[in-house]
């Protein structure tokens, strides 16, 4: 990724649920999850900065910390949007989210066992416009990666000449959006 090593910021995860799925949320308890497109919302304020918690979300799942580790299991990565800055966007942009077109709460909490927001995961039938979010938006999204991520089953390349190819086809830089 193209992050200084310490940027701060905020994210989105876009994730993809390619059938529908009982999963379970940590303690939150177990959920059925529509196919569909789930947007989550988090900050990368400590020492790793982006570029820490964003590794952290596009590796394989090996030990479910949060919310959302128990959901990549089952969910593809497609993109991240991001903002650097040194304050949370999370709790703002789990509000936007909300507020676009066909959002839907899948699991009250999500995210959000620390603060008074509703959900820091939003529900979509369609993959969610970077376009309509910024125009909600207080704080814009500045950038945004595309991920070519396989599911969990599908992370170990097959045959050893792939192991290389696969290891550094993880992760393309797309930029910035127009403003």
């Amino acid at each position: 990724m193209t992050f200084p090593e310490a940027s701060k910021g905020s994210y989105l995860l876009l994730l993809q649920l390619e059938a529908p799925s009982r999963l379970t949320i940590g303690r939150l308890g177990t959920f059925d999850f529509p196919q569909g497109w789930l947007v989550y919302t988090g900050s990368a304020l400590g020492s790793g900065g982006l570029r820490g918690r964003l590794k952290h979300h596009l590796a394989p799942v090996k030990k479910s910390h949060w919310h959302v580790d128990y959901l990549r299991q089952a969910a593809v990565c497609r993109e991240v949007w991001y903002a650097v800055g040194d304050v949370s966007f999370e709790h703002d942009w789990a509000a936007t989210l909300l507020k676009l077109p066909d959002a839907s709460i899948p699991v009250a909490r999500f995210g959000a066992s620390d603060c008074r927001c509703p959900t820091h995961l939003v529900a979509f039938a369609d993959r969610p416009q970077i376009d309509a979010f910024n125009a909600l938006a207080e704080i814009k999204v500045q950038g945004w990666l595309v991920s070519w991520i396989a599911p969990q089953r599908s992370q170990r390349p097959r045959r050893k000449n792939q192991r290389k190819v696969a290891k550094d086809a993880k992760h393309s830089f797309k930029g910035s959006p127009e403003p």
